[in-house]
């Protein structure tokens, strides 16, 4: 970190000077990484309580115990990662931040809703009853301040609290623009901690929030469903996700959200950090994935074609290059997992 000398008290109009340097300062929070390994189950016990407000928290496990924690963020917007070869119990509280979490292994229950493998499930606001066992799972918490005026934005009504759909697990495009979301995220916040730009962060949280409305249906508390038609970006945002597999093009889109093109490309970059269709190529990309992964897939070009992609030698180099593998690798994989 470079320091500024301090000014010379001979000089009158150096402590202005130095005023005027800390006041154009741009403003700044504090990215942290917490890192917990452990095979104490006491151990493991404590660090969840350090990282969320759980009540009768029980943690238990055998001779094979370990526990693994990653915490990295800021009370903006945090990512965690936690692995256990035992079971963590207890009812937690999450009344201060909209959290989301997806189980990648093992067995877990939230609410009394057995959360499926791969997929976002959202805590509910206040207190509820979780377990899980021999696990790996990821959680994402979000400002909920932040939550719901982005949700106002997009929904054309005042900021306030929100309802989201109970027990809502998405699929096809708005769970492929979720990890869309996350992979973006998780990109720029994993690979950074220490001091970082304010504004940066709230940008963050707002893209980690329209990716989360996006995947899970919301409307103001008091009302019965989302009756309130979406602004112009998600109006756009509903177009692309509802022709996955058709032939657009940005015209097509702006005239959808009643938009310039222009528009729409600036709306879209401070949205999702991307323009309309990268974001679709993007969604397009991780569904194929998704569905290649789930091993019902019988052709690479049959899945290519479903979401969008008529040159099969093109979708194949850009899967190279977004996953690091051809699609026929990611369908060879899956079916030796899903025979």
């Amino acid at each position: 970190m470079t320091h500024k000398p301090t000014p010379d008290a001979a000089d009158p109009d150096a402590g202005d000077t130095a005023a005027a340097e800390n006041d154009a300062a741009p403003e700044t929070v504090r990215r942290t990484r917490l890192v917990t390994k452990t095979r104490d189950t006491a151990v493991a016990r404590q660090a969840i309580l350090q990282t969320a407000l759980v009540r009768g928290l029980d943690v238990t496990g055998g001779n094979d115990f370990t526990f693994e924690e990653t915490l990295t963020g800021t009370p903006l917007l945090t990512l965690e990662s936690t692995s256990c070869t035992g079971t963590v119990r207890g009812e937690i509280d999450t009344s201060d931040a909209i959290a989301i979490v997806w189980l990648k292994t093992g067995h877990g229950v939230v609410g009394g809703q057995v959360l499926p493998i791969g997929r976002p499930v959202l805590y509910e606001a206040g207190r509820q009853q979780v377990q899980w066992d021999r696990f790996q799972k990821d959680l994402m918490r979000i400002d909920r301040n932040i939550v719901e005026q982005v949700a106002a934005e997009r929904g054309g009504w005042e900021p306030g609290p929100l309802e989201f759909q109970p027990n809502h697990v998405p699929e096809g495009a708005p769970l492929a623009a979720w990890w869309l979301m996350v992979r973006m995220i998780a990109a720029e916040i994993l690979s950074t901690t220490g001091d970082v730009p304010l504004a940066r962060e709230r940008e963050l949280a707002a893209t980690a929030a329209a990716g989360l409305l996006t995947a899970i249906p919301h409307w103001p508390t008091g009302r019965s469903s989302a009756e309130e038609p979406p602004t112009s970006v998600g109006r756009a945002e509903t177009f692309i996700l509802e022709h996955i597999g058709s032939r657009i093009t940005v015209n097509d889109v702006a005239d959808a959200a009643g938009m310039s093109v222009r528009g729409l490309q600036s709306a879209f970059q401070r949205v999702h950090g991307a323009s309309p269709m990268n974001y679709l190529r993007g969604v397009r990309l991780l569904m194929a994935r998704q569905q290649l992964e789930s091993g019902h897939a019988t052709a690479v070009s049959d899945i290519a074609r479903a979401v969008g992609f008529t040159h099969l030698g093109r979708f194949s180099g850009i899967y190279r290059e977004e996953f690091g593998e051809l699609p026929v690798d990611t369908l060879r994989a899956a079916r030796k997992h899903h025979p």
